[in-house]
């Protein structure tokens, strides 16, 4: 997870002014956070004790071996694969950084792919091939499917693989390949030098990473309810709670409990990165390649080549098995899942994301900027406490934050269910840290004294925003709109409590389809998802210019 340094504030005794303009900026984005961020929160925590039981709720949660064991399961299944994921990403990451490995591009490509796509069609496209009609399965006649602990663990590990490749390529990427030299120079192997020096000054980034993805894993939805089979995690089990038992005060213990493993990475992470010096890169730094050995380079290329093509070919699946009219027994090609006549919704849940899309794209990136703004360029009196709620919710899990938001909103003042705008806040301030973050790093770059000089010739607050750091902050503004965007598109661990009748989500809609037995529909609106989402980011690009607009990581 990405920190932000502490910079020293600008000596610019106008610029740190709190003029009116400012002010009611400022407490408009504290209030905003205290509503949509704490507020939740301080529900999900009421309810967790104003049970008949009261504490005693989590007495008898513990005290329960079916849900003990749930919670074992869940530790257990989020260790696994974040073990496995954090170690593929450094196999690929360090491949494409580090080494003369020919194929970059390609694996970097296919190491991103699922950070565009709902993240549980890597659990549809293994049922396709391991489940009880998959291809694979029938092939072999093999007395065994895909479902349960392993099934979970695979497909996390796909579906996750490019949080940690993009923080691991980052970090690797940055470091002075005069050390290794050194290091080889006095005598160190490749291998004592990889693990000596390499891996070491990478720490921050294998941290990090194993943090986002154990997060990731304790609060994943979509694949354990798609594949888990009889295996039960506590964000399943929170939704089963909800939705087919109505009892809020389960639901909210078990998500209490569930907050805890994740609360406990993060200070955890921040203990063991934040304690030490990995300074890296200096005015002399060289971060040039050097030829990497055959007897390295070969193998690497073949296992990254290998992880990158199962990559593609496991979301090949998923426009393949839309068009496929029977998957496992009629394999002759055909239209008609586009036609979704297993719903009465038809297409309109893919319209509906894209008007949660939208809207998300645009509210949340013009409250990021305004956040980051206040918070590194003026900085008024409660900046601190700003900045600590807006990253926030980077340690929340999605399941809490949708339960937060039922418990919040169903009631005045602020009644939200049943409308759009609960979804639109749930997405914008659950996914705000990481927008926040990169609007805070863009402004670091800028020189204040520009600010310095429109304040000098009469511009206001608002006219300085607009007409000086706006223009500056456009290639960044793209970027964390495209996040929010693909957020709204494929996000479903949240928004699968929040929907309402009327008004259901693509993402939402392809587990139905599963779940009822049409894997050819869920394919086709997992298919027309993915095609949006590239195709906007594309579109974005080409308008704007590729190099200002990047993917921001999670």
């Amino acid at each position: 997870m990405a920190t932000v340094a502490r910079a020293p504030a600008p000596p610019l005794s106008r610029l740190a002014r709190v003029d009116p303009v400012l002010g009611v900026t400022a407490a408009a984005v504290l209030a905003l956070l205290l509503v949509f961020v704490v507020w939740p929160g301080v529900r999900v925590l009421s309810m967790s004790v104003a049970g008949p039981l009261g504490l005693g709720q989590y007495a008898a949660f513990f005290s329960t071996w079916r849900l003990l064991r749930i919670l074992v399961n869940s530790l257990l299944v989020s260790a696994v694969s974040t073990l496995i994921t954090v170690a593929v990403a450094l196999v690929l990451a360090y491949a494409v950084t580090r080494t003369t490995v020919p194929g970059k591009r390609f694996v970097s490509l296919m190491s991103l792919l699922p950070l565009i796509s709902p993240p549980f069609l890597v659990s549809l496209a293994f049922i396709l091939l391991f489940g009880r009609n998959g291809v694979i399965t029938r092939a072999l006649g093999l007395d065994w499917s895909i479902y349960g602990f392993h099934g979970i663990v695979v497909a996390q590990v796909f579906t996750f693989l490019p949080q940690a490749y993009i923080l691991l390529a980052n970090v690797l990427g940055n470091i002075d390949a005069s050390l290794e030299e050194a290091a080889e120079n006095l005598g160190a192997g490749m291998l004592t030098t990889l693990g000596r020096v390499t891996l070491a000054l990478a720490r921050p980034g294998l941290a990090s990473a194993a943090l986002i993805v154990f997060i990731l894993c304790m609060t994943d939805f979509g694949n354990p309810i798609l594949i888990g089979g009889r295996y039960n995690v506590l964000a399943t089990e929170i939704y089963a709670q909800v939705i087919g038992m109505n009892d809020f005060p389960a639901a909210a213990v078990m998500s209490m409990v569930l907050l805890v493993p994740c609360l406990a990475a993060y200070v955890a992470n921040t203990y063991v990165v934040g304690r030490r010096s990995y300074v890296t890169l200096s005015a002399g730094a060289r971060t040039t390649l050097r030829p990497t050995p055959p007897a390295v380079r070969w193998p690497l290329f073949a296992l990254s080549v290998a992880i990158a093509l199962g990559i593609a070919a496991i979301y090949a699946l998923i426009p393949l098995g839309s068009l496929v009219r029977l998957w496992g027994t009629d394999w002759s090609l055909s239209l008609a899942h586009y036609g979704f006549r297993s719903t009465a919704e038809g297409a309109w849940p893919i319209v509906n994301s894209m008007k949660l899309a939208l809207l998300s794209g645009i509210i949340g990136t013009t409250l990021a900027l305004l956040t980051a703004y206040v918070i590194e360029r003026r900085r008024p009196p409660g900046a601190r406490a700003i900045e600590a709620l807006s990253l926030l919710p980077a340690a929340l899990p999605g399941t809490v934050i949708g339960v937060g938001y039922i418990l919040a909103f169903n009631v005045p003042p602020l009644l939200l269910t049943g409308t759009v705008w609960i979804l639109v806040t749930s997405v914008v301030f659950w996914k705000f840290p990481v927008a926040v973050l990169a609007a805070i790093n863009t402004l670091k770059q800028i020189d204040p004294a520009i600010e310095e000089a429109a304040v000098s010739l009469g511009a206001g607050t608002v006219r300085t925003f607009t007409r000086v750091i706006l223009p500056l902050l456009t290639g960044t503004a793209f970027s964390i709109f495209i996040y929010f965007f693909v957020n709204g598109m494929v996000t479903v661990s949240a928004v699968i409590f929040l929907i309402y009748p009327g008004f259901n989500l693509g993402s939402v809609a392809i587990l139905a389809q599963v779940e009822n037995g049409y894997p050819g529909v869920a394919c086709a609106l997992g298919t027309i998802i993915l095609a949006i989402v590239i195709g906007a980011v594309l579109l974005l690009r080409a308008l704007v210019g590729g190099d200002r607009v990047a993917i921001l990581k999670p």
